[in-house]
């Protein structure tokens, strides 16, 4: 763990949109023998980030989730809507943050962004080669990243990209670029 580590972390995973491009709820996904909204969770745990999920009312319901379940409070703004529910719980956590739709992370891979947090840094993300962008739905968020978002969310600013952008934020390397291949599509499953 790294040295300089003023507060705890949360793990929120992002499970709550309406997967069209899918067809079906990519959270529900088998790929590694769990559905990912549970394989997502298990790579947070093993970085010792509880579980948090931004979902729907009905997936809160159906998967059980109690006052683990994070509902948009603003919805209508994508994964925004969640970040946005999920740090506005209050700042006393980083929030480790990853998409469901990730299936080829490890533990190792949300280890690198927890073992990058250092002070004076606001987040963490992975560059993502492919797009040659910052990949804000696997990013670590400090307490000042969450209230920049919020702040630009309150103007109309939905882009958690655009928002880590202007944090003091350190960029890393993935182990692979294939960790931060997504499942958007049925063509991509």
């Amino acid at each position: 763990m790294p040295e300089h580590q003023p507060v705890s972390l949360h793990g929120l995973v992002l499970t709550g949109g309406a997967s069209s491009r899918m067809g079906r709820d990519k959270a529900s996904i088998v790929y590694h023998g769990a559905p990912q909204w549970q394989a997502a969770a298990a790579l947070l745990r093993a970085c010792g980030a509880e579980p948090f999920w931004s979902c729907s009312a009905v997936q809160a319901d159906e998967w059980k989730l109690g006052d683990r379940a994070v509902l948009d409070l603003v919805p209508g703004h994508g994964p925004a809507s969640g970040l946005h529910a999920a740090f506005s719980r209050g700042h006393a956590a980083a929030w480790l943050v990853i998409g469901c739709d990730y299936p080829r992370l490890e533990a190792e891979d949300l280890r690198q962004l927890v073992n990058a947090r250092s002070a004076g840094i606001d987040a963490v993300a992975y560059l993502n080669h492919e797009t040659n962008e910052i990949d804000p739905m696997i990013a670590l968020w400090e307490p000042a990243a969450q209230r920049q978002f919020l702040r630009s969310f309150t103007d109309g600013e939905y882009s958690a990209r655009r928002v880590l952008r202007s944090c003091a934020l350190r960029v890393i390397e993935p182990r692979a670029p294939h960790v931060l291949d997504n499942r958007n599509t049925a063509a991509s499953d």
